[in-house]
């Protein structure tokens, strides 16, 4: 009976010492697959909390910017929503009035002086000078299709361009309607650069 108890146990002992290499191979996989686990845990709360500060700060800068007109204003490129900016802006509003501008060749410039013409758009249109926000000169090669019989055309005419932005009041030719809409409006008066007589001048 002894003999066969002992025997007995060293049966079990062995059958112990052989599932021990089993046991720790499976328990060193489990611990391999909790790795991968908890570092894609780490992973995805670092990435939700960025998420939730990005957001945090684009509500943030909805609410600030209406409050200061003059922070940075922030756009994003995205091909057909947003508007193309020409490099040149003043053409820009005037070319539905049939008007484009060049820039001159490097060597070409004016006989009259910036300062010279602004002096004289000034004694031209005193009103606009008057009440306009802001004043803005530019030394432009100046081309113009013309109104039929009324104004002639001009083509790459060296000009200068006065242009007044957010003049007050009504236009010379909707002043003498009470009903029109007042507001604010753009002046912009060409004048030729040799002799500083008047080309054109528009309303917009």
């Amino acid at each position: 009976m002894i003999k066969e108890a002992s025997e007995e146990g060293r049966k079990a002992e062995g059958m112990a010492a052989r599932k021990t290499p089993r046991t720790r191979a499976t328990e060193r996989t489990a611990t391999r697959r909790r790795q991968p686990d908890s570092v894609l845990r780490q992973f995805s709360a670092i990435l939700g909390i960025a998420l939730v500060g990005v957001a945090v700060l684009w509500f943030i800068w909805l609410f600030v910017r209406p409050l200061h007109s003059g922070l940075i204003s922030i756009s994003f490129p995205v091909p057909g929503i947003l508007p193309q900016h020409s490099s040149n802006t003043p053409a820009d509003p005037l070319l539905a009035a049939g008007i484009t501008l060049s820039s001159p060749a490097s060597g070409q410039q004016p006989l009259l002086t910036r300062q010279q013409a602004l002096f004289l758009v000034n004694q031209m249109e005193p009103q606009a000078a008057a009440h306009a926000s802001g004043v803005d000169a530019q030394y432009t090669l100046f081309s113009y299709k013309g109104s039929g019989s009324t104004s002639s055309g001009f083509q790459n005419v060296p000009a200068w361009l006065v242009h007044y932005s957010g003049v007050a009041g009504a236009r010379p030719d909707t002043a003498a309607d009470p009903h029109a809409p007042g507001g604010q409006h753009d002046l912009y008066v060409f004048l030729d650069a040799s002799t500083g007589r008047e080309l054109l001048s528009v309303w917009l």
